[in-house]
């Protein structure tokens, strides 16, 4: 498989920044809070935020009263969203088989497995774009 770990980690920086404002607290978070309460490493931790950042789910602002907080509602931010912030382009499974042997058999196995692996891909997908944020939130309180 080809996702990073840090897509799972975002998942948590996305719900610890969420979770941190359904408790009121509205104020931008410190990456260096986010760091030590998470156990990410701050250079890892701050590639997520970047990438976090590029695609509008978190804003970043510097300085004493600087931080971290979120851009959108979790109701509106999907699994689905963290993850292509994350893996941008990135498919899931390597299907170029670099096989010696040619023909047709071969190459219908190969075509085969990569379509197989791609629809796997494209129901993963799907799944995490039907959870949001928010959902998880709430389950975290069941």
């Amino acid at each position: 498989m080809s996702y990073s770990l840090s897509f799972s980690k975002a998942v948590l920086v996305v719900i610890f920044i969420s979770d941190k404002i359904r408790q009121g607290q509205y104020e931008f978070l410190s990456t260096k809070s986010i760091s030590e309460i998470l156990n990410i490493p701050k250079p890892t931790l701050v590639k997520i935020l970047q990438n976090l950042s590029i695609v509008g789910i978190i804003e970043t602002k510097e300085g004493k009263q600087g931080g971290i907080r979120l851009m959108k509602k979790p109701s509106q931010i999907t699994i689905l969203d963290v993850l292509n912030a994350m893996e941008t382009g990135k498919p899931l499974f390597q299907t170029s088989f670099n096989i010696m042997a040619e023909g047709k058999r071969p190459n219908n196995a190969q075509k085969s497995i990569s379509n197989l692996l791609d629809n796997a891909e494209k129901q993963m997908k799907n799944i995490l774009n039907q959870k949001t944020i928010n959902e998880v939130l709430i389950e975290m309180d069941n």
